[in-house]
């Protein structure tokens, strides 16, 4: 019927934020010429201090001029195949590779045979005055099994060193049985973005109930209260930025 308004799951409230693949506007940054990128969260979003895109490379598509350092980046591959070059190094971008880049580096990336979709985070660097910054880091999911919680059926992976105040953000795989959830409401300082890579679930945020699935992106912000059930159907799996090590200043 024409005339209808479209409904949609993705909305704003009240510190936060939620992006579904129905509300996908694609952009575009110069680095990546007529490659569509999707800006999940940028600084825009006050107060967010983290840009989350969702970048789509067509096949043999990538960088049309190699990005230039001064952001500290995370790099994870959700399908097809691609390859970052960074500092003389080739890292490959296949679905569940990742990649971390310190601020002085400079990098190209470039799809192979395939299109490739892959998620970046990056924010600006806070040094500690007591700790080294860390260098450039690569590593697949399948590296490590996942590990036990204090939750039955709720396990987590961690691809970024997390007791090295050196670092100021995580990078984790948090992944639920069906049925099972976080087991409290968390309210705390650090930010977040959450992607969804597998299954759904509810998720609370603040006073409201959100219903998610694979490809929902969350962006939380500082103190907004949050949980999640993962629904019965299947297992539930979330990609989940926090910075860490810092307190806001």
């Amino acid at each position: 019927m024409t005339g209808e308004t479209p409904t949609s799951r993705g909305t704003l409230g009240r510190g936060y934020t939620v992006v579904t693949p129905a509300n996908h506007y694609p952009s575009r940054l110069p680095e990546y010429g007529d490659q569509p990128v999707v800006k999940l969260v940028t600084p825009r979003l006050a107060p967010s201090r983290i840009g989350e895109y969702l970048v789509s490379l067509a096949p043999e598509g990538g960088t049309v001029r190699s990005v230039e350092a001064g952001f500290e980046t995370f790099f994870y591959g959700l399908d097809g195949s691609a390859v970052l070059l960074a500092e003389g190094t080739a890292h490959p971008l296949g679905a569940g590779a990742f990649a971390y880049l310190p601020s002085w580096s400079s990098y190209d990336i470039r799809a192979g045979a395939t299109a490739a979709r892959i998620l970046i985070v990056k924010r600006r660097h806070e040094p500690h005055s007591g700790s080294d910054a860390p260098g450039a880091l690569a590593g697949h999911r399948a590296d490590e099994p996942f590990a036990e919680t204090a939750v039955p059926g709720f396990t987590r992976r961690e691809l970024l060193p997390v007791a090295d105040p050196g670092w100021d953000f995580n990078m984790s795989l948090l992944r639920f049985a069906p049925g099972v959830g976080l087991d409290k409401i968390e309210v705390h300082d650090e930010e977040h973005g959450l992607y969804m890579t597998e299954g759904g679930g509810t998720y609370i945020l603040g006073e409201d109930a959100h219903e998610v699935v694979v490809g929902d992106f969350i962006y939380m912000a500082p103190y907004c209260p949050q949980g999640f059930t993962a629904g019965v159907a299947g297992p539930a799996e979330y990609l989940l930025y926090k910075d860490v090590w810092r307190d806001g200043f």
